[in-house]
Parts: C-alpha cells; sequence; structure tokens
C-alpha cells in the first residue's frame, strides 16, 4: 500500500503567495537541486573523501605489483685494509712423477691494495605467494569499496544538511511575509484608528493597542533577519563557496514525495545505507585478512636467477657468477604464534559478523522512526490547515461586525492575533514536514 504525499514545497509556495506580495531579487535564485549538485562538486567534506577514495584505488594498484619478478641489485664498493690472498701448500694440486708436485713450494695469491666493487644482482618470481597476494588484492579492493561509502555517506549527510537549511530558510522567508501581512493590515487599521480617535469615535487605548501590536510585529520582522542571514551563510559553506555570498531561495524547487510502506522501507535502507553497506564490507575485510593470516603457513617459494660480479678483489676468484633455481623460505618452527594470530583473526572475524547485525538492527530502529515522524508531520500540517481556515473566516467576520459596530476592536485584534498565530503554526507545520521528508528519504539511503 502506497500513500500519496501532497506537494509540500508546492503548499508552501501557495503558503507565501497568499501571506505576501512579490519579492524584489536581490541576487540570483537558487534551486534545492542546484545546491545540491554544487555541494557534491564543492563541498569540501566530500573532497576529502573523494581522496581517500583515489588513495585506496592506488592501493589495489600497488597489492598487484607484488605478482611480479622482484628486481634487486646490491652493490658493495670499499677499499681493502689488507690483502686478501690465498695460500697453496707444495704439492696442494698434487704430485705427478714427470712434473713433481704442484705447486713446487708453498704459493701465496695475493690481490693488490686497490679499490674493488662486488655487485650482486638477482630476480625473484614469486610462486607459492601468488595465492597471498591475490587475497591482498581482494582486500585493497574492499578498501576502495569501504572508500566509496565513506564518499556516499558524505554526499548523503551533506544533502540533508542543505535541505534542513534549505527549508530553514523557506520557512523563514514565509514568516517574514506573513509578518508584511500583519504589519500591513496593522499600518491601515491604525491609520483608520488613528482617525476615529480624532473624530472622537475610537478610544485612544484602542489607537495605543494597535500601535503596540504593530511595534511587536515590526520587532519580530527584525529578529528574523539574523537567523536568516547565518542560514544562508551556512548553506554557502557547505556548497564550497565564500559564506558571504547572496543568493535567493525558490520555492518552487519541489517534488510530490509517495511515502513507502514501512516493510519496503526496511528493505530499502539495508540495502542502500551507507553504514550497513561498511559493516558488510567489514565481514568481508575480517574474512579476507583471516585467509591471509592462514596462507602465512605456506612455504615461500621464489623462481630465481642471481649473479655475481667482482672487480679489483681477487685475480685468483673468479669475477663473474650466475646461477638460477628455486629459492624455499619456511619457518618450521614459531611457538605457535601462526596459529594464536589465525586465532586473533577468527575472533575478529566474528565480532565483524555482530556488529553487522546491530548496525542493521539500529538502521530499522531509525527507519521506524523517521516514518512515524513522517506520519506526525502529516497530520500536524493537516490539522494546521484547518485552524488556519477557520482563522481567516472569523478575522472576516469579526472585521464585518467591527464595521458595523457589533464588536470592539480589541475583539477584531485577538482575532488578527489568532491569526497570526495559525500562519506561524502552519508554516512551521510546512517545515517540519519538509525536515521529515528529508530525514526519512536520509534514513532510507537516498541518493541525492
Amino acid at each position: 500500500m502506497r500513500i500519496q504525499q501532497p506537494s509540500i514545497f508546492g503548499e508552501l509556495l501557495i503558503c507565501i503567495a497568499v501571506l505576501g506580495g512579490s519579492t524584489t531579487l536581490r541576487s540570483e535564485v537558487l534551486t534545492l537541486s542546484e545546491a545540491i549538485k554544487m555541494a557534491e562538486a564543492n563541498n569540501r567534506a566530500i573532497l576529502v573523501a573523494a581522496i581517500e577514495q583515489t588513495k585506496a584505488r592506488d592501493e589495489v594498484d600497488v597489492a598487484r605489483t607484488y605478482r611480479w619478478p622482484v628486481f634487486s641489485v646490491t652493490a658493495l664498493g670499499s677499499q681493502s685494509l689488507s690483502r686478501l690472498g690465498l695460500t697453496f701448500d707444495q704439492g696442494a694440486l698434487g704430485v705427478y712423477p714427470s712434473v713433481g708436485p704442484i705447486p713446487g713450494e708453498t704459493t701465496t695469491l695475493e690481490s693488490p691494495l686497490k679499490p674493488a666493487a662486488i655487485v650482486y644482482a638477482s630476480i625473484a618470481q614469486p610462486l607459492t605467494q601468488q595465492h597471498k597476494i591475490g587475497l591482498g588484492i581482494q582486500l585493497a579492493r574492499v578498501g576502495v569499496q569501504a572508500a566509496e561509502e565513506q564518499v556516499r555517506a558524505k554526499r548523503q549527510s551533506t544533502a540533508n544538511e542543505i535541505r534542513r537549511l534549505y527549508y530553514g530558510i523557506l520557512q523563514v522567508e514565509s514568516s517574514k511575509k506573513s509578518l508584511d501581512t500583519t504589519i500591513a493590515f496593522l499600518t491601515q487599521l491604525d491609520r483608520e484608528i488613528t482617525q476615529d480617535t480624532l473624530q472622537r469615535v475610537a478610544l485612544r487605548a484602542d489607537s495605543l493597542d494597535v500601535k503596540a501590536q504593530l511595534a511587536q510585529a515590526e520587532y519580530a520582522l527584525l529578529k528574523l533577519t539574523n537567523p536568516l542571514e547565518t542560514q544562508k551563510q551556512e548553506l554557502n559553506r557547505l556548497m564550497g563557496r565564500e559564506p558571504d555570498r547572496d543568493f535567493e531561495v525558490d520555492p518552487l524547487a519541489a517534488t510530490d514525495f509517495t511515502m513507502p510502506t514501512l516493510e519496503e522501507a526496511y528493505a530499502k535502507a539495508l540495502e542502500a545505507r551507507p553504514e550497513a553497506r561498511l559493516a558488510n564490507l567489514q565481514v568481508r575485510k575480517a574474512e579476507l585478512e583471516r585467509r591471509i593470516k592462514n596462507a602465512e603457513r605456506i612455504p615461500d617459494v621464489n623462481l630465481t636467477v642471481t649473479s655475481l660480479a667482482t672487480a679489483n678483489l681477487s685475480n685468483s676468484l673468479p669475477r663473474n657468477l650466475s646461477f638460477a633455481g628455486v629459492q624455499v623460505s619456511w619457518d618450521v618452527h614459531d611457538w605457535g604464534r601462526k596459529r594464536k594470530q589465525l586465532d586473533q583473526k577468527r575472533l575478529a572475524e566474528r565480532q565483524a559478523s555482530l556488529e553487522l547485525k546491530e548496525v542493521q538492527a539500529k538502521i530499522m530502529v531509525d527507519v521506524a522512526n523517521q516514518y512515524r515522524r513522517l506520519l506526525e508531520a502529516r497530520k500536524e500540517l493537516e490539522v494546521a490547515d484547518l485552524s488556519q481556515s477557520a482563522s481567516v473566516e472569523l478575522l472576516r467576520v469579526a472585521r464585518n461586525r467591527y464595521n458595523v459596530r457589533e464588536v470592539l476592536l480589541s475583539d477584531v485584534l485577538k482575532v488578527q492575533s489568532h491569526l497570526a498565530d495559525a500562519d506561524h503554526r502552519r508554516t512551521q507545520a510546512l517545515l517540519d514536514l519538509a525536515t521529515a521528508q528529508a530525514d526519512f528519504e536520509k534514513a532510507l539511503g537516498e541518493e541525492p
């Protein structure tokens, strides 16, 4: 079952049109959708989150490089402080009947005392580590997805803040127009009462009462200016603009809202909320970390090609050595360290699963709360509509009766005061409904 929500801003536009006349535009007219798009492009918190996302993508590229051969070169340049030599005893290489002992006498081969160099170069291609490297790449991709969800969360929270500020500015503008209408009415009434007082048709107390209400309305109008400017500066900050840049809001920036059932809202929020997605990614991350730790038990096997070259080291030693083979590295006994670390990763995986269920439960509570608030706000607007309609009719009747001197001026002023209160309550109800809708959309995980 779907409930068709009336156009919130359409109602607010009608309210503004009824309560006040035309407004002179001081600067650009900023729609709600334009404000949200501007924030997506320029909001500094979103840009910071986007940089983290780019860094996470780079981590994937870094993780991929571990699949390829490792090239390493080690060079040592030195000056020998003592002669390096080999001593061959007499006959060390054999004794032959026709030749005799080789060498014929004890001989020492020494290198000269001059600068020497040793260069060791190797190429190692990981073999058994490929499984662990693949898990590391998957873990890096989970980091990218988590960064993407952080960006989504920032975008959603920023869009919600913008909607709230935008609706607040609309409400203040509407309140200003309501006060303008009240001031215009009281000004006209003040002129009439002043004239009647001079003609001794009305009492001076009535004139003073009108003037007091007029001054009170003008003071209330003045008090609205400060919060309005603060809200506009805050909205500019969220859009990444200069805080003092002036603009006007557009009450036509509105769309109808179709309210889903509570069950549909649950399903959508659990699928779309960044918190739920991040919790799922934490479960996946914990699983991969456990598998990586388990893979550390596999011996490291590398296919290697190694070359050793010397210069000025010794004339009696080979100057170049090259060989290819398989290099195996394995910690045969680690005193149970890997087993304990693996147990820790299993506990972390279970912890992530429990946290996921807790996040899902909190999301359902939040969605249900925002759903009830939205229903309450709709009923509040319905009550405010009826109250305003009744106050308008009562003022019309009171004015007519005052014109024929059936009621006192104080009675008309009381009815006017009640109408002003009703106008304010309806405007506030419109704001509450708009804010409740924005919070409900955020609770559903709606994209801006």
